[in-house]
């Protein structure tokens, strides 16, 4: 008997160290949705294949129709990650790893069209707007929402990317609208052409205050090309910071590779952007990967000199699955260290599931419910405030009450706006001679 439970326990102990170390061994591909083949968001993409491949990992780069498509694919699990522009919602169990570049919203006209710099002056133009399902379509739509502007007077036509391009050369349209970094190569036709120009638009700053998720920028004379330059003149634009999202249970090494990745791609200079702006996640709106995070601010763990990549990504994860293991192979002390930190950073991260469910509440709860959530989000602040954390983890607890705040105004301006709209219609009644 004593021989068979003995046997039994060996068993079960190779089992449990074989289901812990398949899970430590990092996965040896995953998908990334980009864009159409030939786009900025593919040779992104191709660059990333290029790189993880060094570490053995397979990239298999889905070709999109573009931003939007790029979401509905997280949502669905189809994709294990995706570049998608700055204002395109993501819904589903997904996170942002990183900010990765400003993406300019340029407006090509042709120089015989005479269009007004100011686009709430915009009438009877043609306008290429992006495909359906692109980022260009719906970031031209929140833009045409920013300046007051319906397409009422405009045609609106479902091209992008070099079908849009080549309609504004050929006199199809008289603007195309792109979403796109600046080495996009269907743009550089366009940077050519002594037929089309880049609109410098009126009013940037007002405009980038209406438009979530946008930042104001100056393409610089010459930023394109030097002799002779193009552009000819400063040009004032609007920008969009494009983002890499991905699963929220992506494997850690993953993110690890995928955000070394992100600073070898997008650490450099350019004409709008200043040498390692990027990869960041202080301008993310959306949930961000704790270990993403954890990475752009504070650095590749030192424990990289001694162990592979893998294994650091995933000390965090699998801390207390390792415990009993450590017990009996390394000594205690060795794993104080990690758990501290796990432990430190969880008494504050455990509170964004709960800000999650009311962030999503906020927007279609009734009037009545809103103070309850009110009280939530008070409970969470107070918890986060009493929190007694050492100095280098107070960061986490002063960012997630940033988070807090920034809920409780949303709800206060939700309470407003119901507020107004019953002054307003109570004062049409009175003065329908109702009481």
């Amino acid at each position: 008997m004593r021989f068979i439970l003995g046997f039994l326990g060996v068993i079960a102990a190779l089992a449990a160290i074989w289901f812990i170390g398949r899970d430590l061994i990092p996965p040896k591909h995953m998908t990334l949705a980009a864009g159409g083949r030939g786009s900025g968001y593919w040779q992104i993409a191709e660059e990333y294949r290029t790189i993880l491949a060094r570490d053995g990992i397979a990239l298999t780069v889905l070709e999109t129709a573009g931003s939007g498509e790029n979401a509905q694919l997280l949502e669905s699990g189809a994709a294990d990650a995706a570049i998608v522009q700055g204002g395109v919602p993501v819904g589903g169990k997904t996170e942002a790893l990183a900010a990765l570049f400003h993406e300019p919203v340029f407006f090509f006209v042709r120089n015989d069209a005479e269009v007004p710099g100011n686009p709430g002056r915009w009438a009877g133009l043609r306008i290429a707007a992006g495909g359906e399902g692109s980022g260009t379509r719906l970031g031209f739509q929140q833009f045409l929402s920013a300046v007051g502007l319906t397409a009422k007077g405009n045609t609106l036509m479902p091209l992008g990317g070099a079908a849009a391009a080549q309609a504004l050369l050929t006199d199809e349209v008289d603007m195309a609208v792109f979403v796109a970094p600046l080495g996009a190569p269907y743009l550089q036709p366009l940077f050519q052409a002594s037929s089309v120009s880049i609109l410098p638009l009126e009013n940037v700053p007002a405009i980038v205050g209406h438009l979530d998720h946008s930042v104001d920028v100056t393409l610089p004379r010459g930023g394109i090309v030097i002799d002779p330059p193009v552009p000819s003149a400063d040009i004032p634009m609007v920008a969009l910071d494009a983002r890499l999202v991905a699963q929220a249970d992506l494997h850690p090494s993953l993110v690890d590779r995928l955000v070394e990745a992100a600073r070898q791609i997008h650490r450099d200079r350019d004409p709008i952007t200043a040498q390692n702006s990027f990869p960041s996640v202080d301008t993310l709106t959306m949930p961000v990967d704790v270990y993403a995070g954890d990475l752009l601010r504070n650095g590749t763990s030192s424990l990289q000199q001694y162990l592979p990549y893998w294994v650091v990504a995933q000390i965090n994860r699998v801390a207390i699955l390792l415990l009993p293991i450590l017990f009996l192979l390394v000594p205690l002390l060795r794993a104080l260290p990690g758990l501290y930190s796990w432990r430190m950073r969880y008494r504050v991260f455990r509170h964004y599931q709960t800000l999650r469910e009311i962030d999503q509440q906020v927007r279609e709860a009734p009037l009545s419910e809103l103070r309850g959530l009110s009280d939530q989000l008070n409970s969470i602040d107070k918890d986060l405030a009493n929190l007694r954390l050492p100095l280098p983890y107070r960061e986490y607890a002063y960012t997630t009450r940033m988070h807090v705040e920034l809920l409780k105004r949303r709800i206060v301006s939700r309470r407003k706006s119901a507020l107004r709209e019953m002054k307003q219609r109570r004062a049409q009644a009175r003065a329908l001679g109702f009481k």
